[in-house]
């Protein structure tokens, strides 16, 4: 799968603007929706705060 980035403005937290970011997926509010941009620091970030979520819920080895 080939990731599609565009100059735009990071939504996720460093709200850069004018940078590369990749759409995540709309997000929807109170019965709004906007488009969720992030730039790759702040993708990589949340990639990494997942991961560490998803080995939390990993059963302990045997």
């Amino acid at each position: 799968m080939e990731w599609l980035w565009i100059t735009g403005d990071c939504r996720l937290g460093c709200e850069r603007t004018g940078v590369l970011v990749i759409w995540l997926g709309p997000v929807q509010w109170d019965g709004q929706h906007a488009s969720f941009y992030a730039c790759e620091p702040c993708l990589d970030r949340l990639k990494a705060q997942a991961l560490a979520c998803f080995m939390e819920r990993q059963p302990a080895s045997a």
